[in-house]
């Protein structure tokens, strides 16, 4: 009966807000912004981030957050609109010499057109999207691949090609019903030498009241500052089954958000796999991220992996105190309150115009992540000495004055990362680590740059060199080892059509932790995007 109450009440506030909203509000997209490549400029994630990176570490925008990651479609419009608001209001000619952006702002504006006019933002006379919007095909892509080995897609989804050909093709589709009802939908058909196969690769349900929205669905999730990984979570694995909640957009807290600055919590709550140690095991995550100065943002993130199907099971009443009383982890006595516990602490410096300091770029960014994977002192919080993890990253835009952006990145993970003692196949969801693919005691160099040929051209150079280890307690074998790189090139054939293609080569010794398994891998494929908008 209490289910059924709270249900009719739910409901009853959506038609409430509906009824009050319909006669005057816009259909504000809070679609979220994919963790997947569509049409290339970017690797492992939608252009549009790359693009708010370069936007934001300007200027712009004022104190932004942007590493709590996937962003909703209205969220980035509104980073854009304070953008042309900063360069409207410039009478002094502050930002004359800044003739590098305008490309950047331009290819937001023209992606996030409809967004833009919701916001009463007109550009070329777009008219405010209606009460309802639906797309029943936003963008389509095709993709074709080939390999020499079966080889995991790093940060790709849980992408992975099998030796020879592949491939596949997929499409998303999206709805809005007013500012409060979002649907995503994105199905996926694989294909090779071997078996085909048709999944869903995303999609979801959110509903959005007074800047707390609840999505209840399939999605990825990225935590922190870094492009190749990140110490809690990422994209490397496939999306996760979950129910999330949290704030809509950055909000201020009361009295004191002035000066704190824009602030976004976040809760989920997902559900893993039949096929594992402990089979439909749970996995929460908390995150809060704030940007007290328009050049910082930090963020802190948990992650608790807890419960399962093995007896003995935790009822429902238990999962207070697994996730907020120290004692609960690691007890073999009270089996049924096992958990792993997951912490990390990320900053981001933006720093703009450092050429003036005779630097070789226009801005810089500055980051690093601090995390841990077990906990000591009867605490939730003080880890372990040799469960400390980091990763540290630069990211040089604009060099020598010209389109071309340099990042470097290395990570370090700890003896005791991702794994535990009673989940003892690690920190993992179907064949892939949920965060950082260096998995246990590894490492990961990593140095990648893009060059803007043209306004319809990118060509990406990749460096990278992993130490892989498994997630697994107390495996024996040997840890896998890449050196390697890629070269991606983008192309936007037409203002519909839009080309990726990207090779990628691997000296690899121990491939899939298998001693004597070494050899030369090879991948190349290439993906065709077409946009219906």
């Amino acid at each position: 009966m209490k289910t059924r109450a709270a249900l009719a009440w739910l409901l009853a506030a959506v038609v409430a807000h509906g009824v009050v909203t319909a006669g005057t509000a816009a259909a504000f997209d809070r679609t979220n912004i994919p963790l997947k490549n569509w049409g290339g400029f970017a690797i492992g994630r939608d252009a549009l981030y790359d693009d708010l990176e370069r936007l934001v570490t300007a200027g712009l925008a004022d104190r932004t957050l942007l590493n709590t990651k996937p962003l909703s479609r209205v969220e980035a419009a509104r980073i854009v609109a304070r953008a042309i608001e900063t360069i409207r209001a410039d009478t002094d000619g502050k930002w004359d010499d800044r003739r590098d952006l305008e490309s950047v702002l331009d290819r937001l504006r023209i992606e996030l057109r409809p967004e833009l006019a919701s916001l009463g933002v007109r550009t070329n006379g777009d008219p405010k999207p209606g009460f309802f919007s639906f797309t029943p095909v936003d963008r389509a892509q095709v993709r074709g691949a080939y390999a020499t080995r079966d080889r995991s897609i790093v940060n790709e989804q849980g992408l992975r090609f099998q030796d020879g050909w592949n491939g596949g093709t997929t499409f998303e589709s999206r709805a809005q019903i007013g500012d409060f009802l979002t649907f995503y939908l994105q199905p996926e058909g694989q294909l090779n030498e071997e078996f085909g196969a048709l999944r869903l690769a995303s999609g979801y349900a959110k509903l959005t009241l007074w800047n707390v929205e609840l999505l209840v669905g399939r999605d990825s999730l990225w935590w922190g500052p870094g492009l190749h990984g990140s110490l809690i979570m990422s994209n490397n694995a496939p999306p996760l089954d979950q129910v999330r909640i949290g704030s809509a957009e950055p909000f201020l807290l009361p009295w004191v958000g002035e000066y704190v600055g824009p602030m976004k919590l976040l809760f989920f709550i997902a559900e893993l796999e039949e096929r594992r140690d402990f089979p439909r095991a749970k996995l929460s995550g908390m995150r809060a991220t704030v940007s007290p100065f328009s050049f910082l943002e930090l963020g802190v993130s948990r992650a608790v992996m807890f419960g399962g199907d093995t007896r003995p099971r935790l009822d429902l009443e238990d999962y207070p105190r697994v996730l907020v009383q120290p004692e609960a982890g690691d007890i073999t006595t009270a089996e049924r309150f096992r958990n792993n516990n997951l912490f990390a602490i990320d900053g981001e410096l933006r720093l703009r115009n450092v050429h003036r300091y005779h630097l070789p770029a226009r801005d810089l960014r500055l980051y690093g992540e601090f995390g841990w994977d077990d906990t000591c002192c009867q605490t939730n919080i003080v880890p372990l000495r040799r469960a400390i993890s980091g990763l540290v990253g630069v990211h040089l835009l604009g060099m020598f004055g010209h389109d071309i952006d340099v990042r470097a990145e290395y990570t370090r993970t700890s003896e005791l990362s991702y794994n535990h003692r009673q989940f003892r196949s690690g920190y993992w969801t179907r064949g892939e680590v949920i965060s950082h693919f260096a998995g246990t005691e590894g490492d990961d160099w990593f140095a990648r740059v893009v060059n803007r040929l043209t306004p319809n051209v990118m060509l990406g150079l990749e460096l990278n060199r992993a130490t892989i280890g498994r997630t697994v307690l107390g495996f024996t074998g040997p840890k896998e080892r890449r050196v390697g790189g890629a070269m991606d090139l983008s192309w936007n054939v037409t203002d519909k059509y839009a080309a990726f293609w990207r090779y990628q080569i691997a000296d690899v010794d121990n491939r899939d932790f298998q001693r004597g398994a070494n050899g030369v891998d090879h991948v190349v494929r290439l993906e065709i995007t077409r946009s219906f908008q």
